[in-house]
């Protein structure tokens, strides 16, 4: 007994009525005939018709070209399709023609809904790519921060990270700016420096949807900013930045913190 070959149609999983026919033992011409009638015979879509069922649902019109290049009628049968065929039989061959087309049916099935959540998830992972995209872009985050947030995508989704870059993050190359000002001893706090810098464009306020309900802000590096630190994620909250200082460049800002610099 030949496998039966079930398919996907026009969002109907279905069987070739050749490949039926092959299976349960019958010419395919006789097959055709119990589906579709003759003069001397009611076939099943009468039946159905007659009956307000809709044929489509069990049995629907197709052609295949011949090994002459002829264009012949078939069938696609639906599992309801099988069903009727199967219920028509007995004995050995109705028994294993069920088991078949259930088998074949079960098995599309499966393959069916695997692939749909695959494809299904893959949007997903592409909404939330797109959606780490713009948000690095508009926080102006480091480039370790933009790895976690894509890795947090892939895990999240279960796609393998072996493709990303390992970035080694040197924690001594940046600092917030409450550690640096202690370091040069400039006797101002964290609250008054990060006022001057927002007033001279080196950071910018933002907001973000607060999970109380309105905005909360936070502070952002901007571009002019950039050249004295960058922007890292917030470990308090990944949805806001927090602003990281070179040491190297840090004395530079001295005048402008200490009102050197400012006219």
């Amino acid at each position: 007994m030949s496998q039966l070959k079930v398919v996907s149609f026009n969002g109907q999983l279905v069987t070739d009525s050749r490949d039926v026919a092959e299976m349960v033992g019958i010419r395919h011409s006789d097959l055709l005939e119990k589906i579709g009638g003759s003069k001397k015979v009611t076939g099943y879509i009468t039946h159905l018709t007659n009956g307000k069922f809709r044929s489509s649902d069990f049995f629907i019109t197709h052609n295949y070209t011949d090994e002459k290049g002829e264009i012949r009628p078939c069938y696609l049968l639906t599992r309801k399709g099988c069903d009727m065929v199967a219920n028509k039989m007995t004995g050995e061959k109705g028994v294993l023609f069920t088991a078949m087309y259930v088998t074949r049916f079960e098995e599309m099935e499966q393959v069916l809904n695997h692939s749909t959540q695959f494809n299904k998830n893959a949007v997903d992972f592409e909404k939330h790519l797109i959606g780490v995209k713009y948000a690095t872009e508009i926080l102006r985050v480091d480039e370790p921060s933009k790895i976690k947030m894509l890795e947090a995508a892939h895990n999240q989704h279960g796609v393998p990270t072996n493709h990303l870059p390992v970035y080694v993050e040197n924690e001594e190359l940046k600092k917030p700016i409450s550690e640096l000002l202690k370091e040069y001893n400039l006797g101002i706090s964290a609250v008054k420096a990060n006022k001057i810098l927002l007033t001279v464009g080196i950071l910018e306020i933002k907001h973000r949807p607060s999970s109380k309900g309105g905005k909360k802000e936070f502070k952002s590096v901007t571009e002019k900013g950039k050249y004295y630190g960058l922007n890292a994620i917030s470990p308090q909250n990944p949805k806001e930045t927090q602003p990281l200082y070179y040491p190297s460049k840090f004395g530079e800002l001295i005048p402008i913190l200490t009102g050197q610099g400012v006219s």
